[in-house]
C-alpha cells in the first residue's frame, strides 16, 4: 500500500504540470486543426507534398474523404472531374486574313497521373499546357486554309484535327 499511496501523492503533485501539458497540445492541435484534417470532396483527388522526406509523392493519388497528415506537410487538391475553360485567339489564315476565334475546350486531368502533374507543371496546367498545345495546333491547322475553307467547307477536318492535338497533349 505505500507504494500506492506514494503514486497517489505524486499524481497530485504534478497534476496541474499535466494539465498545463494537455492544455498546450489541445490549443495546438485545434489550431493546426486545418493543417493537419484534410477533406477532399467528391470530385476531387489530392497530391501529397511532404516538406522533409520525398517531395511531391507522384505513385499515390488520395482519393476523396479525410485525410490525416502531419502539420509541416502539404495536400494540393484538384479537381478531376471534366470541366470548362473558354479561350479567345486570333489567327492569320493562307491568305493574310486575320480570323477571330473563340473556342471552348473540355479537359481532366489523367487521375493516375496526378501527382506527375503536380510535380511538372502544377495547378496551373490549363494555362500552362492545354490552352497553348491546342492554340498552337489551331494556328497550325488554319494557317495552311483561306477564310472561306475555315468557314464553309472545313470544319469536319477542323474538328479531327483538333481531336488529334487532344489525343497528343494527353499522351505528352
Amino acid at each position: 500500500m505505500a507504494i500506492w499511496e506514494k503514486i497517489k501523492a505524486s499524481a497530485k503533485e504534478n497534476l496541474p504540470y499535466l494539465l498545463i501539458f494537455l492544455l498546450i497540445f489541445l490549443l495546438l492541435f485545434f489550431y493546426l486543426f486545418n493543417r493537419i484534417v484534410i477533406t477532399i470532396g467528391p470530385g476531387e483527388a489530392g497530391v501529397l507534398f511532404k516538406r522533409f522526406f520525398v517531395g511531391t509523392v507522384v505513385d499515390k493519388v488520395y482519393p476523396e474523404g479525410i485525410k490525416f497528415i502531419l502539420p509541416w506537410n502539404r495536400m494540393h487538391i484538384y479537381n478531376v472531374r471534366v470541366q470548362q475553360v473558354g479561350h479567345d485567339f486570333s489567327v492569320l489564315t493562307k491568305n493574310g486574313l486575320k480570323i477571330d476565334l473563340f473556342i471552348s475546350i473540355r479537359y481532366h486531368p489523367e487521375y493516375l497521373f496526378l501527382g506527375v502533374l503536380h510535380k511538372k507543371v502544377g495547378p496551373d496546367y490549363v494555362h500552362a499546357i492545354v490552352i497553348p498545345e491546342i492554340e498552337q495546333v489551331m494556328r497550325v491547322l488554319l494557317g495552311r486554309l483561306s477564310a472561306e475553307e475555315v468557314y464553309r467547307t472545313k470544319r469536319a477536318i477542323i474538328a479531327k484535327s483538333i481531336n488529334e492535338a487532344i489525343d497528343q497533349i494527353a499522351r505528352r
